[in-house]
């Protein structure tokens, strides 16, 4: 319990420091506390946790999360920190960033890290290349994936995103490229959507040079990232540029989909629906674009058959979770080979607290494996 009262006590009204300084900025000191102390609760048992929720009054509403979560929401709750997008963009990216640096961990090992530029719609991206260690000495060339970070389109970048890279890199046995595009409100649709295209025909074009297959160029992300995977997928198939597979982690599909998931956790696990209506309104401002193009909803896509190969994973406590499987649906009706695996217990966002979360590390590792699996034309 002691472990749990520093958690709580640090993650209170530890001044959002951070929030007021530009998104670059070193970690704060009093954040490493912060994430040593999440880091040791990840280690306590599930009934450790049920106590500092009840002892926090946070309502044991859903009986089946996962009980790590269940504590998250509640500092969260008591530090009166609910909503998921500050109204101010760079001082939501700030915070967002904040927090993610707070909980890393000693980064995943892999073979080699990059850093470099490709091409974007607009202007060059910054971008990260990860390879397993079998590409720096490869029997043959490896799969690629172009990985497209989550954030509502508003926040995220390629340091927020640097541990689920890592672990996609090390267990899917493959060479990740993340980028980071343009973010709204600054730049608007079809900004970021733009961007992806241009960095999936840039990683084809170069990635031989990197000791990968430019035939095995897939294309992935989570949550909005996930939705540009699938906007991406779905609008280049059948021309060179066509990704290999797609991997779609609690991807958002369509904005105004009635479903029971938007129902139940409209309030917000993490993610509320109107985290997402606010997040669709800065991509697309005013709907100055129609919200059935297909290059925002993916549903829309004039064919669904002989897309790339997909993964589509939900999360169980998301409000995001039957989009998604609608969508997987839709693909395995169209004939397009799509595995789906709803991971239980997790809400929105867990490929982002590996390091707190032992039961969202072990999904993402097994996200990873399976992914490998698809590429490799495995049925699983």
């Amino acid at each position: 319990m002691t472990t749990f009262v520093i958690f709580a006590a640090l993650g209170s009204r530890h001044a959002f420091i951070m929030e007021q300084t530009v998104a670059r900025r070193p970690v704060h000191p009093l954040d490493h506390l912060q994430g040593t102390a999440a880091r040791l609760a990840n280690l306590l048992p599930d009934a450790a946790h049920h106590r500092l929720a009840e002892w926090l009054k946070h309502p044991h509403t859903h009986p089946d999360l996962d009980p790590a979560i269940r504590t998250l929401l509640a500092v969260r709750d008591w530090r009166g920190g609910k909503k998921a997008f500050s109204h101010d963009p760079v001082l939501a990216r700030a915070r967002f960033r904040r927090e993610m640096l707070m909980i890393r961990p000693q980064p995943t090992a892999v073979g080699d890290v990059v850093d470099l530029m490709v091409d974007g719609a607009a202007c060059p991206l910054a971008a990260r290349l990860y390879r397993p260690a079998e590409a720096l000495s490869p029997d043959q060339p490896l799969p690629l994936l172009v990985f497209l970070h989550g954030g509502g389109y508003v926040v995220g970048d390629l340091d927020t995103h640097d541990e689920p890279c890592r672990l996609l890199c090390r267990f899917g046995r493959m060479l990740v490229l993340s980028v980071e595009y343009r973010l709204a409100p600054e730049h608007p649709f079809p900004a970021a959507y733009d961007d992806t295209v241009a960095a999936l025909r840039f990683a084809k074009i170069h990635a031989a040079t990197w000791g990968a297959d430019p035939d095995q160029v897939a294309v992935g992300g989570d949550s909005a990232g996930g939705n540009l995977a699938a906007t991406a997928a779905a609008n280049l198939a059948g021309t060179p540029d066509a990704p290999a597979a797609q991997l779609l982690i609690y991807a958002g599909i369509e904005f105004y989909m009635q479903t029971e998931s938007k129902q139940r956790y409209s309030d917000g696990l993490f993610l509320s629906h109107d985290d997402v209506r606010d997040a669709y309104l800065r991509y697309n401002p005013d709907e100055r674009f129609a919200p059935t193009d297909p290059r925002l909803c993916p549903i829309y896509a004039p064919s669904h058959a002989n897309l790339a190969p997909a993964l589509v994973i939900s999360a169980e406590y998301d409000v995001l979770r039957d989009e998604a499987e609608v969508y997987a649906r839709k693909l395995r009706e169209a004939g397009t080979v799509c595995m789906m695996r709803r991971v239980a217990g997790q809400a929105h966002g867990f490929i982002n607290i590996t390091a707190i979360n032992r039961r969202a590390y072990q999904a993402t590792v097994q996200m990873a494996v399976d992914f490998r699996l698809l590429l490799d034309g495995e049925v699983f």
